[in-house]
């Protein structure tokens, strides 16, 4: 099972696809999160799930490649919009007991993907997507998000995310097309954005060694464990 211990804006599991149970949750405040059911999760298939996002035509990325990539990528984003991208990441995943999105260098991973492997509508749904949040912002604030401290930030992420991530429902049922890329959201770069974020997160070392707490099976058998505020999620077949 995969869970922050503490996630302001991951908290109540809806939504389908491989990772989608977290990054389609929505807002709550800190405390100990519900756990979803998801279970041996590794790197590369968390990466597999980003490339199907992004479109690629590619299906298998090491994380090795995408680190590399991520260092000598030339810059795709402008530094307005990178700065929008960072202060997304900041506020899905924030710094608490752990390092959070931008800790891990999601915002640069996200841009290595966006230029070598997003295919072009892709890029530009979610480059869009980071434009509309930083024009919600202004209106909202009078300030870019990357300007506004965190506690703001989340209030004017979270307004504009109650409207982004509404389910529209597709003529004549979503079927196979929703099972594979999940619901089709009223701004569907924001939706793939805010998954991006945390799949990209989970591939980090620090995610897989410090937000979880690693089991081997089988061990030892213990039919009662006392559950309590301090208990951390269980992690398996992540390396």
């Amino acid at each position: 099972m995969v869970h922050r211990r503490t996630t302001p804006m991951l908290s109540e599991c809806a939504g389908a696809g491989c990772f989608q149970l977290l990054a389609n949750e929505t807002f709550a405040g800190d405390g100990v999160p519900k756990m979803s059911d998801l279970y041996d999760l590794d790197r590369r298939l968390l990466l597999q799930r980003a490339l199907l996002l992004l479109g690629a035509a590619s299906s298998g990325l090491a994380p090795s490649a995408l680190a590399k990539a991520a260092k000598g990528s030339a810059a795709y984003l402008d530094q307005p919009t990178f700065d929008a991208l960072s202060a997304v990441c900041d506020t899905i995943i924030p710094r608490t007991n752990t390092p959070g999105a931008v800790d891990v260098r999601v915002p640069a991973l996200l841009q290595a993907l966006l230029v070598n492997w997003a295919s072009g509508q892709r890029r530009f749904e979610i480059t869009q997507a980071l434009t509309q949040v930083d024009l919600y912002a202004l209106d909202q604030q009078g300030k870019r998000l990357a300007q506004l401290p965190p506690a703001t930030r989340e209030i004017v992420l979270k307004s504009y995310e109650a409207e982004a991530m509404k389910v529209v429902p597709l003529p004549g049922g979503g079927g196979i097309k929703e099972m594979l890329t999940g619901p089709n959201y009223a701004d569907p770069g924001y939706g793939k954005l805010k998954e991006l974020i945390v799949l990209l997160y989970y591939v980090s070392e620090p995610a897989l060694t410090q937000e979880l707490s690693y089991v081997h099976a089988p061990g030892e058998w213990k039919p009662s464990i006392p559950v309590t505020s301090e208990t951390r999620p269980a992690a398996g077949g992540l390396f």
